[in-house]
């Protein structure tokens, strides 16, 4: 079996995964779907969990015109294709909101300036005294980066900072760049658990909006979150996306781990994926591919322990707070579904419970979040899902006691 590789586990940027030697499952032909598809914004809705930093920064290494990736994608299948040659070749702004919460707007707008503040200082470094300070571009951009750097500004100021570094960006290589944005929605659920989501509502819209729908400056985005892009809603102004939830064939294989993926995983690690793996991990329907839980499967080959690894706790309280107003038909579906059943249910993926709170998106969000997996479409409307594996059921258990 030789020596076992490191196991990313808690470790999900892909250049120090790659550097370190860790064990890693070769998803760069998403970079070949990127490319070919030719989306102005795409927008990716996995649970948490699945991959999507990992893959976010793996797609920011590929692209990224200042750095020199040809080691780290060495051996990786986008170098067997004929997007080899487009490594290291554009500008690429990355943000991760992944850590952007806050108790109140003002604890908050404090992180999201944290989130910035690295992409700002670095391209700020890099312009320093190189761009034409006369420029609307240039001006705007240090008129975002002081305000950013300003302990005392508040969101309202900040809505235009993601386009007026895009902007600056095109201005100073004259390549559009690539915009990539990680759990964009991570803020947006802090605000909703705290009560003061309807306060920052347009400074979302226009914070996404402005850089993403109707940019000159702008090549290609990719944006990372749990909950799809509403067509209405805070999202008014940002409705030019093209959305792959986890019933769309486009990116399907990319989050989680197929099953030769993780066949392969535990042969390498001395294990077997035998019955007990698949009741525990399985379960799970992207797009119509058969998709294992990464997190659990991971931890498992690293411990050896059919344990339950995989906790939601990002969207415990929404969902918490969901069912504690669900109707007696929600919970009468529910039951099915507790005792083993699939059932049919009319859902939607296009609209977040935060914006409308019925039971159609309620099961969207148990479908978005993981708790639940769509096995198939009937119609536009009505889906077939079904509690993905034993894990799962062990948190749904905990979920039920909210009814008593």
């Amino acid at each position: 079996m030789g020596v076992k590789r490191i196991l990313p586990i808690g470790n999900d940027d892909f250049r120090k995964l790659r550097e370190n030697g860790s064990y890693y499952v070769d998803k760069t032909l998403m970079i070949k779907d990127f490319i070919e598809m030719k989306d102005e914004v795409t927008l990716i809705a996995r649970p948490r969990r699945f991959g999507k930093t990992l893959n976010v920064t793996m797609l920011k290494e590929f692209f990224d015109i200042e750095k020199d990736s040809r080691d780290i994608f060495n051996g990786l299948a986008i170098m067997d294709t004929e997007y080899a040659d487009q490594i290291n070749s554009r500008p690429v702004i990355y943000f991760t909101f992944k850590n952007s919460k806050g108790t109140t707007v003002e604890e908050l707008t404090a992180q999201l300036k944290l989130a910035m503040q690295e992409q700002y200082g670095y391209y700020e470094e890099k312009f320093r005294d190189k761009l034409n300070k006369n420029s609307f571009s240039t001006k705007k951009f240090y008129e975002s980066y002081d305000l950013l750097m300003d302990q005392k500004s508040t969101h309202i100021y900040l809505s235009g900072v993601l386009l007026d570094l895009t902007r600056v960006v095109y201005e100073f290589y004259h390549i559009r760049p690539i915009l990539l944005i990680d759990e964009y929605d991570q803020p947006i659920m802090s605000s909703y658990e705290y009560g003061y989501h309807n306060q920052l509502g347009p400074f979302f819209a226009n914070l996404y909006g402005s850089a993403m729908k109707g940019n000159s400056s702008l090549g290609q985005a990719l944006i990372t979150g749990v909950q799809r892009v509403a067509k209405e809603s805070i999202f008014s102004q940002f409705n030019n996306a093209r959305v792959y939830t986890v019933m769309h064939k486009q990116y399907a294989s990319y989050f989680g781990l197929t099953v030769g993926e993780t066949e392969k995983l535990l042969t390498d690690y001395g294990l077997i994926l035998d019955e007990n793996v698949r009741m525990k991990y399985d379960g799970y329907r992207f797009g119509g591919v058969e998709i294992y839980n990464p997190w659990s499967v991971l931890n498992y080959a690293d411990i050896g322990s059919l344990d339950n690894y995989w906790i939601n706790t990002s969207f415990n309280f929404l969902v918490k707070q969901a069912l504690r107003t669900a109707d007696k038909r929600f919970w009468e579906d529910f039951d099915q579904l507790a005792s083993g059943k699939e059932i049919s249910v009319w859902l939607t993926l296009e609209t977040s419970y935060i914006e409308r709170d019925s039971n159609y998106s309620l099961w969207g969000l148990l479908v978005n979040s993981g708790y639940l997996t769509a096995l198939k479409r009937i119609d536009s409307n009505t889906a077939v899902v079904k509690i993905p594996n034993d894990e799962v059921m062990s948190e749904f258990q905990v979920l039920i006691d909210i009814r008593c």
